[in-house]
């Protein structure tokens, strides 16, 4: 079945009031999940992040397919359904919680986790609240799916191939002594700070396609507003079943660094955790690997 969010929602100029689907909706899901002989597969059709707890939740909820708003390839859906193609989609948002509408003010625009400014929305008395952060890369909550989550109908298994374990930081000194006005960086591909190559498996019976994502996961994550993770590449590649493809992502130099509380952009020394893949999914048969870059001055 198929539920979601239309123009009268999904529209410039229209702020949503809710991150959840309809009550009406969602009781239409479990309504049709419970009179079901086999577990349904629901589409979302949606602009914005749809908070799908309660079907996932519900066993006979069999799959979520998360569709955007895809117009006129409303047919790829049903080729995905119906196998014949095979899902390689990632998250490009993190899925909070319904509530987090009641946690933040719409109009505290920090993406860093701290005290607000503005009052907790749809309370009484109006009492200041205390932002959990956005996206992924500061997000303190518990998101109902995370940034970067996709799965299958194949399996994966990725190994590193090549992964330096200490590296010169040098190269982002220069390049931030070089222009102390800016904290952003034209990207320059030709000249990375650090090259990994993931050797991608697919260990399933089923040709496919998979995106190869990296993160970084900075000295001090998660404190004085510095990123929880940063992606920092990402690679889709066709995987036959049974063979091997190796992938290279290359992270530059200004990946290696954060904008500090004075709006300056800094290096960060020390060691760097690199993960391949999103951990959530690996029980699912998708591909992950973790490792550590050092950088040493």
């Amino acid at each position: 079945m198929t539920v979601g969010q239309d123009g009268t929602i999904e529209q410039e100029g229209r702020d949503r009031t809710s991150i959840s689907l309809t009550p009406c909706q969602e009781q239409l899901v479990a309504a049709v999940a419970d009179a079901a002989k086999t577990p349904i597969t629901v589409v979302i059709l949606t602009g914005g992040a749809i908070d799908t707890a309660a079907m996932l939740k519900n066993d006979k909820v069999g799959a979520v397919i998360h569709a955007g708003q895809p117009s006129v390839t409303v047919l790829g859906v049903g080729d995905l359904i119906f196998g014949d193609e095979v899902p390689a989609g990632r998250m490009i948002q993190t899925i909070y919680p319904g509530d987090y509408i009641n946690e933040v003010s719409i109009f505290d625009m920090n993406m860093r986790p701290g005290p607000s400014a503005w009052p907790i929305p749809n309370h009484s008395p109006k009492t200041l609240g205390t932002n959990p952060g956005r996206t992924h890369r500061f997000y303190t909550g518990t998101p109902t799916h995370v940034f970067g989550f996709g799965l299958s109908y194949t399996t994966f298994k990725y190994t590193l191939a090549e992964a330096p374990t200490v590296v010169d930081i040098s190269p982002l000194r220069a390049l931030l002594a070089s222009d102390t006005t800016r904290t952003f960086f034209k990207k320059d591909p030709t000249h990375p700070l650090v090259s990994y190559s993931v050797n991608v498996t697919n260990t399933g019976a089923i040709d496919a396609d998979d995106v190869v994502l990296g993160f970084l996961t900075p000295p001090g994550a998660g404190k004085n507003g510095v990123e929880l993770q940063t992606l920092f590449g990402f690679e889709r590649v066709h995987v036959k079943a049974g063979e091997t493809v190796t992938v290279w992502l290359a992270a530059e130099a200004q990946a290696f660094s954060t904008v500090n509380a004075e709006g300056t952009r800094v290096a960060l020394p020390g060691t760097w955790g690199v993960h391949f893949g999103v951990e959530s999914t690996a029980p699912h048969g998708m591909g992950f690997v973790e490792h550590e870059t050092m950088l040493v001055e």
